[in-house]
């Protein structure tokens, strides 16, 4: 029953971002005779060395390059007609999207599910799943659709699922393609409630399903000097509205360092607000960093406390790499982060909290808290391990496989 699993990603193991997927790759290996992965990005930076991939997992890097090189020489024409080869998809979307976009995403999402028929042989795959429920959740169900032995999964999280996050009110093709899935697994309840409300005919095969991260050797170190220290790692995008921190920390008291990992088109407002703290405040924004420097950090370093106070969330990776080094979280309310951060291991920070009660909250943290770092290392261990919700995962996929075959 192991059989063959294509993997659909965005751009792993490209570098940058995804570098959550390795987890997820290897956990899953083990679990199948074969393991393809197909990266989907038409553009990659092949400047920077590519992630590590367990020997036993094929990446199709062959397939990526050869599609987008056909769409890029397949002109207008040839492009209208794959896209109106779906006319009732697109009539079905025109008042979500525009005409054009509309045809476009049909148009790449067929041209990508041929050009995984034209390498590989489709009967001697079983399975396909998506990490992300965007382009890669649409061409599963494609292929599914063709060749009705396979199953098709896909994972979600934030933007692949809250189509506001995107300035959207529907994402390109989403209704169509959830109707094709065997399972559709957002990683917080929040986004089986919202995929739920929104496409109730799809309720019975929408559940939670859980990522995860390593358990850690090592317990990071909490501040014995009397300086808190405070860690937070995101993209410095608006969503994630890093610059609330800064305006929190400029009313505190007590000596705190405050170091940013993450880089992005918010850092001169981020580097303004920061201008602001006072003289208790050590700031220390260092860009990004790879994966495994930011999990040595916390080796490193003494880190008190992990803060995220993002408008919008799936369920942060961030959040549980924290905890499996026994650091509690302070968070805003949002997604899925309720499910993670509870009273045992953080606090949690209204949606459009005031920076003054991130303040509050800074200025009584107990260094010597023992109780939420316990609690943050228990939940962790708990209900976000990689390798146990892996497992999981993989039985889910196994049991869709058997009932095809029955």
């Amino acid at each position: 029953m192991p059989g063959t699993l294509l993997y659909l990603t965005d751009r792993w193991p490209h570098q940058p971002g995804e570098s959550f997927v390795s987890n997820e790759i290897r956990d899953l290996a083990p679990h199948f005779d074969r393991l393809l992965v197909l990266p989907l990005a038409e553009d990659v930076d092949e400047s920077l060395p590519l992630r590590d991939v367990p020997n036993d997992v094929e990446v199709l890097e062959n397939v990526r390059s050869a599609a987008w090189l056909r769409w890029k020489r397949s002109g207008l024409l040839r492009r209208f007609g794959m896209g109106v080869a779906r006319p009732g998809v697109v009539l079905s979307n025109i008042s979500k999207a525009p005409v054009r976009d509309m045809l476009g995403e049909v148009a790449q999402v067929r041209l990508l599910a041929s050009s995984v028929e034209a390498a590989l042989d489709p009967s001697s795959v079983d399975a396909v799943a998506a990490f992300w429920l965007n382009r890669g959740a649409s061409v599963a169900a494609e292929l599914k659709s063709r060749h009705p032995h396979l199953v098709a999964f896909a994972r979600g999280h934030g933007g692949d699922i809250y189509s506001k996050r995107r300035g959207m009110a529907h994402l390109p093709l989403q209704r169509e393609t959830l109707r094709l899935l065997d399972g559709i697994l957002p990683d917080s309840q929040a986004g089986v409630d919202h995929l739920c409300g929104k496409y109730p005919e799809n309720k019975t095969r929408i559940h939670v399903g859980r990522l995860g991260v390593d358990d850690q050797q090592q317990n990071a170190e909490h501040s014995t000097d009397g300086i808190l220290r405070l860690l937070s790692v995101s993209g410095l995008v608006p969503v994630k509205r890093v610059h609330l921190i800064p305006e929190a920390l400029e009313h505190t008291t007590r000596d705190i360092i405050w170091t940013h990992i993450g880089d992005g088109e918010c850092k001169v407002e981020v580097e303004a607000a920061a201008a602001s703290v006072g003289d208790n405040v050590d700031v220390r924004l260092v860009g990004q960093k790879p994966h495994a420097e930011v999990l040595q950090h916390y080796c490193d370093e003494p880190v008190d406390l992990l803060i995220n106070v993002s408008s919008s969330e799936g369920l942060p990776v961030s959040i549980m790499e924290a905890f499996s080094f026994g650091v509690p979280a302070i968070v805003t309310a949002v997604g899925g982060s309720p499910e993670i951060v509870t009273e045992s291991c953080g606090h949690l920070l209204p949606p459009d909290f005031e920076p003054t009660q991130l303040t509050h909250l800074l200025e009584k943290h107990d260094l010597e808290d023992q109780v939420l770092r316990a609690g943050a290392l228990e939940m962790q261990h708990t209900q976000y391990s990689s390798k146990r919700n892996q497992a999981a995962f993989a039985a889910e996929i196994h049991a869709a496989m058997q009932r095809k075959q029955d």
